[in-house]
């Protein structure tokens, strides 16, 4: 197996379904080839939001009637049976949905994209890339850490209602690379992990949108977007920004954020939705905050 015949068979791959020997072989040589495996990675998430797309696609309410009433014209069940199974019908019909799921598809990531995106997916690998060591313990609600945060540079920190009363086990202020950053002084962002005892329930980051380029609509609901197995929402609030993350989907999410319109249970993330291990407890020294970006 090279290079190029693993490229052509991975095309035929499709997960979940079975593949051929030699598809299975592609797949295999693939992942320790770090070209193919993004190559893979990209199709399949590609293939998956095309699979969404056309679920997107509902038909009208009354097309069983209308069907129907085709039917019951006399002499005219043959004529109509043919026509259904006419091959050139068939694929005009398949055309169509296609073109329909393909547009909707196109929809929906731009409504998903928006300016200052890089910067957020850049926060959230920095959390599936952290190490609870890099936490200061604390343990006291997001409404609370504003004077935390401000004798550790970050300045303006304020926590929306429905965040305000989430639990935190620990915190810190850490500078990431942004569009106003220099090579030695990154903007400062907060971040909180929200949990109680040795559980962590999701990870909170705050930052100013200005600093990294970010454009919401102000004060609108959250926005939900996925990378890779972790899933994350987005909110902006004057030049605040406040985003929610966690090990988990898209459902999980939406979930979760039912749950910040009511008082926050210990059951609001799912149980298969699991953030990065808890920080150290309040009896372990804490390190200082970080200065350089992780």
């Amino acid at each position: 197996m090279n290079f190029r015949t693993a490229q052509t068979l991975l095309r035929c791959y499709r997960p979940g379904k079975a593949a051929d020997s030699r598809v299975d072989k592609a797949v295999k040589f693939a992942q320790e080839d770090p070209e193919l495996s993004k190559m893979l990675n990209e199709q399949t998430a590609f293939d998956e939001q095309i699979v969404e797309a056309i679920h997107f696609i509902k038909p009208p309410d009354d097309l069983r009637k209308k069907l129907s009433d085709l039917g019951v014209k006399p002499g005219a069940e043959k004529g109509l049976r043919k026509q259904i199974i006419n091959p050139a019908v068939i694929t005009a019909i398949l055309g169509v949905l296609v073109i329909l799921g393909i547009a909707v598809f196109f929809v929906m990531d731009h409504i998903e994209k928006f300016p200052g995106r890089e910067a957020v997916e850049g926060m959230m690998s920095a959390a599936v890339k952290m190490s609870p060591s890099e936490l200061e313990a604390v343990s006291m609600s997001t409404g609370q850490l504003g004077d935390w945060f401000y004798v550790r540079g970050y300045d303006g920190f304020e926590a929306p209602p429905d965040l305000a009363a989430l639990q935190t086990v620990g915190a810190r202020a850490f500078r990431m690379n942004g569009p106003m950053a220099t090579q030695m002084n990154g903007p400062l962002v907060a971040q909180m992990a929200i949990g109680e005892g040795d559980t962590l329930r999701c990870l909170v980051f705050e930052f100013h949108a200005s600093e990294f380029g970010v454009q919401l609509p102000p004060d609108a609901d959250w926005k939900v977007l996925a990378q890779d197995e972790w899933v994350g929402a987005i909110r902006q609030h004057g030049d605040h920004c406040f985003l929610i993350v966690f090990k988990g989907t898209k459902a999980d999410m939406q979930d979760f954020l039912k749950t910040l319109k009511n008082p926050p249970t210990a059951a609001s993330v799912p149980a298969d939705a699991t953030p990065p291990t808890a920080p150290a407890s309040a009896t372990t020294p804490a390190p200082a905050p970080t200065t350089d970006s992780k």
